[in-house]
């Protein structure tokens, strides 16, 4: 992913407006697929939290991120014996 984020950000280094279409569909899609990659990566990191015993509600607090989204971006990583809900 890192080299992913060096091609976006050179990418993106110049005006946008002198981008080809093609380069601009390259670069929405280079985006999309990190930001798909930082959302799985969040979500293992809010259940592990979750199994060290935070509540949602904590981790809201702590993290910024709201009770219901942090949920719902864990819920994948949950193991079976944890208890799920907000």
């Amino acid at each position: 992913m890192s080299d992913d984020l060096d091609d976006l950000a050179r990418m993106l280094a110049v005006p946008v407006d002198g981008l080809t279409d093609h380069e601009l569909i390259d670069a929405v899609r280079q985006a999309e697929q990190i930001r798909t990659a930082s959302r799985e990566r969040t979500g293992r990191l809010l259940a592990e939290l979750h199994s060290r015993g935070k509540s949602w509600p904590q981790i809201a607090r702590d993290t910024g991120i709201r009770q219901t989204t942090a949920y719902d971006w864990a819920r994948p990583y949950l193991t079976a014996e944890e208890p799920e809900g907000a």
